[in-house]
C-alpha cells in the first residue's frame, strides 16, 4: 500500500493430526485374575490386570507422580512360573538398578473392583492402579488414581466351558494326564530297550580280578572283560516288554484323540484311510475329527468374541468424536458413533458356521439352482438381479476370493448422473414360447392374408363388373358412333365414287380430246415436216434444169 516491498519470512510449520481408534490386545493368562466366585464378566466384583513391559518412562508419560514412580523397585520378570515356562530363548532378563533407569520395568496392576468408595451406600465399579511389590496406589496430580468406570474392558475366552465358572478348561487340561502316562510308558520302553541291548551281568567273585568290574562298567563295542576263570561273567536275561507297552501307548493315544478331538485322520490324508473306502465315509471321518475344533470355535464366538464386540461398541460410542466413512456391504457410507442407539438396543450376531467350504459351496449351489428354476418358471418377482448377484458373491467368497467385483458386476452400481451403470438387458423369450408365438403369428398372418385376398377378390369382382358395365356402355355408344360414322362414310364414299366417276369420265373425255388434239398435232407436224423437206429439196435442185 505504501509502495515499499513487503517483508518476506521463512516459516516452518508442523501440523499434528490425532487419530483415535479402538484396539484389541491379547493378554497372557498370568497377567489377569478375578474373584473366586465370578460367573461372568458383567457381574464380576473384582478383576485385575498386570500389563507387562511398563517402564518408568511410560508411567511418567501417563501422568503419574514422578517422584513416586522413581522410588518404585524394579520388577523381576523371572518370578512367575508360567512366564518362565514360556520363555524358551532367555528374553526375560534380570534388570539392574543402574543401567538406564528410565527403561527399567515396574510392576503395575490395574484393579477393577466394585466398592462404596464415595460412602453413599451405592457401590460402583472403580479402576485403581497400583505399582510395586507392595501395590502402592499411584497418584496423578496429587490424587490417588481411583477412577469410576462403566465396564471392565476385558473379554475372557475359554475353549472348554465349565459350569458356574468364568474360565473353564483348556485342551491341555484334558490330555495332560494322558501325556504323563505316555511319558512314563515311553520311558519304560526305552529303559527296557537299554537293558535288552546292554543286559546286566552275573560275576563270580572267585573268577574275577581287580579289572573285571571296571571292564564291565565301561561299555564299549568289542570291549574286553578281563577275568581269572572262563565263565566267570554271565549276562542276565532281560525280557523285552516293548510288545506289551506299545498297545497300551496306542490305547492312550486313542483316549487323547477322543478327549481333544485332534485325530491323526483329521490332520492329513492317511494312506490307509483311503483304501476300500468311499468318498462319503472318508468325509464323515474328517467331519467327526473336526467337530471338536468347530465346537471350540463356536464357544469362542458365543462367549469372548460376543463380549469383545460389546466392549468395542461401547468404547467407540463413548469416545467417538466425528463421523467416519467406512465400507459396509460394498458401499461407502458415513457412520457417526455419536448417533448410535443405546446399549439395550444392540444385538451382537455371531455366525455359528454351517459346515466346511465344500458343504457351504454345495448349499449355495443348491440355492443358485433353485433360483434358476424360478427364473425359468417366470417368477422374476421372487428372484431379481440383486438376489442373483448376492448368490454369485457368496460363491466367490466361499471359493476364497475377497471380492466378487473381479468376476461379476453389481447391478446396483450407479453412474455419477444417477443412472444404473449396468442396466438389465431386455428379457429374451423362451425359445419354445417364441416358436409357438411364431406359429400363432404365422397362422394369424395366413388368416389375415386369406381375408385380404378374399376382400381384394371381391373388390376386383366389383370393379370388373363395373368396368364390364362401363365397357358395355362404351361399346354400345362406340358402336352407335361407328354406325353413324359408317353411314356417313358410306354416303360420303358414294358421293366420292360418284364424283370420281364423273371426274373419270371427264378425264377420259379430256384424254380423248387430248388424243385427238395430239393426232391432229402429229398430222400437222408431219405435214409441216414434209413440206419442209419438200422445200429443202426444192432449194437443192440444180439450176441447169432451169
Amino acid at each position: 500500500m505504501t509502495g515499499q516491498p513487503a517483508p518476506v519470512h521463512n516459516v516452518k510449520l508442523l501440523r499434528t493430526s490425532n487419530f483415535a481408534q479402538a484396539r484389541v490386545l491379547a493378554c497372557a493368562p498370568e497377567e489377569v485374575g478375578w474373584g473366586r466366585n465370578t460367573r461372568t464378566m458383567r457381574d464380576c466384583n473384582y478383576f485385575f490386570h498386570s500389563p507387562p513391559n511398563l517402564t518408568e518412562a511410560d508411567l511418567i508419560a501417563q501422568g503419574y507422580d514422578e517422584d513416586q514412580v522413581k522410588e518404585l523397585p524394579t520388577f523381576n520378570f523371572a518370578s512367575n512360573s508360567e512366564e518362565l515356562a514360556r520363555d524358551t530363548v532367555g528374553e526375560e532378563n534380570f534388570a539392574t538398578e543402574t543401567a538406564n533407569r528410565s527403561a527399567r520395568p515396574i510392576k503395575t496392576t490395574e484393579h477393577y473392583i466394585r466398592m462404596d468408595y464415595e460412602q453413599n451406600g451405592k457401590p460402583c465399579l472403580y479402576k485403581v492402579t497400583t505399582a510395586g511389590e507392595k501395590n502402592q496406589v499411584l497418584k496423578k496430580d496429587g490424587k490417588s488414581d481411583v477412577e469410576e468406570v462403566d465396564v471392565i474392558p476385558f473379554a475372557v475366552l475359554t475353549p472348554i466351558l465349565q459350569p458356574h465358572r468364568l474360565c473353564g478348561r483348556s485342551v491341555a487340561d484334558l490330555v495332560m494326564d494322558i501325556q504323563r502316562i505316555n511319558t512314563a510308558l515311553l520311558r519304560g520302553v526305552l529303559d527296557n530297550s537299554y537293558l535288552v541291548a546292554n543286559p546286566r551281568h552275573e560275576v563270580a567273585e572267585g573268577g574275577a580280578n581287580v579289572n573285571t568290574l571296571d571292564d564291565l562298567l565301561t561299555v564299549r563295542r568289542n570291549g574286553i572283560v578281563r577275568v581269572k576263570t572262563s565263565g566267570t561273567v554271565t549276562p542276565l536275561a532281560t525280557q523285552s516288554i516293548v510288545g506289551e507297552l506299545l498297545p497300551v501307548m496306542t490305547y492312550m493315544d486313542q483316549i487323547r484323540e477322543m478327549r481333544s478331538g485332534v485325530t491323526r485322520t483329521g490332520q492329513g490324508v492317511d494312506a490307509n484311510a483311503l483304501q476300500n473306502q468311499s468318498a462319503t465315509a472318508v468325509n464323515q471321518v474328517f467331519t467327526m475329527a473336526q467337530a471338536k475344533m468347530k465346537l471350540i470355535a463356536r464357544i469362542f464366538a458365543e462367549t469372548g468374541i460376543r463380549d469383545l464386540f460389546w466392549l468395542l461398541h461401547g468404547t467407540i460410542r463413548q469416545h467417538g468424536q466425528k463421523a467416519e466413512t467406512v465400507r459396509l456391504r460394498n458401499q461407502w457410507v458415513s457412520v457417526d458413533p455419536r448417533n448410535w442407539k443405546a446399549r439395550n438396543d444392540l444385538t451382537v450376531s455371531v455366525g455359528l458356521g454351517d459346515g466346511g467350504k465344500a458343504q457351504q459351496y454345495a448349499q449355495t449351489m443348491g440355492i443358485a439352482n433353485f433360483q434358476k428354476e424360478l427364473l425359468l418358471g417366470g417368477k422374476t418377482n421372487i428372484v431379481d438381479d440383486e438376489k442373483i448377484y448376492n448368490t454369485a458373491a457368496e460363491l466367490t467368497r466361499i471359493s476364497g476370493h475377497k471380492s466378487a467385483d473381479k468376476f461379476f458386476n453389481d447391478p446396483s452400481t450407479k453412474n455419477p448422473d444417477g443412472s444404473l451403470k449396468y442396466p438389465a438387458p431386455q428379457p429374451q423369450p423362451d425359445p419354445k414360447v417364441q416358436i409357438e408365438q411364431m406359429k400363432q403369428a404365422g397362422k394369424q398372418a395366413e388368416t389375415a392374408q386369406k381375408a385380404q385376398l378374399d376382400q381384394q377378390k371381391a373388390q376386383l369382382d366389383a370393379v370388373h363388373e363395373q368396368i364390364q358395365a362401363q365397357a358395355d356402355i362404351e361399346v354400345a355408344r362406340f358402336k352407335a358412333q361407328v354406325d353413324t360414322m359408317l353411314a356417313a362414310l358410306d354416303a360420303r364414299l358414294k358421293m366420292t365414287m360418284a364424283a370420281q366417276d364423273h371426274a373419270h369420265k371427264q378425264q377420259e373425255h379430256h384424254m380423248d380430246m387430248a388424243g385427238r388434239v395430239l393426232d391432229m398435232a402429229a398430222t400437222a407436224h408431219a405435214h409441216d415436216t414434209k413440206m419442209e423437206v419438200m422445200r429443202e429439196q426444192a432449194k437443192n435442185k440444180p439450176k441447169a434444169d432451169a
